[in-house]
């Protein structure tokens, strides 16, 4: 093997990032929290503020028709994308391509689908807990008031990012795709 370009599965144990503190702190690049709290929170924001403005209905009776069944689409579409991606990870042409990012290397692929599902999965306990009547049966504030209005803020926002982390999984998994296939083509040519 060329010196720079160690295996990672030859990586010493002591350099293992698990999945909270590459959250919190990176593996290279930046925390992984950024990922979600980005510019793109503000659109997140907006979604989840016109939703509360004009959707007149509880929460207990919008989980329960329309966003808990959504939610289990966006859990399966991505879980079954995220399978897909694992895979494709498990190449060798990935495996290189991390060791060339630089920067937060393998871990930052391996985890970023990870906080997806993190996501996902949030929501869907969020909604959960919703469909249950906790915020509608035990919330002290009634329905109209700016308590409940800003309940409702953070649940539809919760739903805007489900939304984008789902099509973030399915998009990475397609670009893992096509970056293996370019990288066997190149390896390919440089053969001949």
């Amino acid at each position: 093997m060329q010196e720079g370009t160690e295996s990672l599965a030859s990586r010493p144990p002591d350099r293992l990032v698990t999945f909270w503190a590459w959250f919190v702190n990176g593996s290279g690049g930046y925390p992984g929290y950024q990922r979600v709290v980005d510019k793109w929170i503000v659109v997140h924001l907006l979604m989840g503020y016109l939703a509360a403005s004009f959707i007149f209905v509880p929460l207990e009776e919008a989980a329960r028709t329309v966003l808990l069944p959504l939610a289990g689409v966006f859990v399966g579409v991505s879980f079954a994308w995220g399978a897909n991606a694992s895979a494709l990870l498990q190449s060798q042409e990935m495996e290189d391509m991390a060791r060339m990012k630089g920067k937060g290397g393998f871990e930052e692929y391996v985890y970023t689908y990870q906080l997806a599902m993190l996501a996902i999965l949030a929501s869907l306990v969020l909604w959960g807990i919703a469909g249950l009547r906790f915020f509608d049966a035990t919330w002290p504030a009634s329905p109209d008031s700016m308590a409940y209005f800003f309940i409702k803020l953070a649940f539809y926002s919760s739903v805007s990012i489900t939304l984008r982390e789902s099509w973030h999984v399915a998009l990475g998994a397609q670009m893992f795709l096509l970056a293996r296939l370019h990288i066997r083509a190149a390896r390919h040519r440089s053969k001949d």
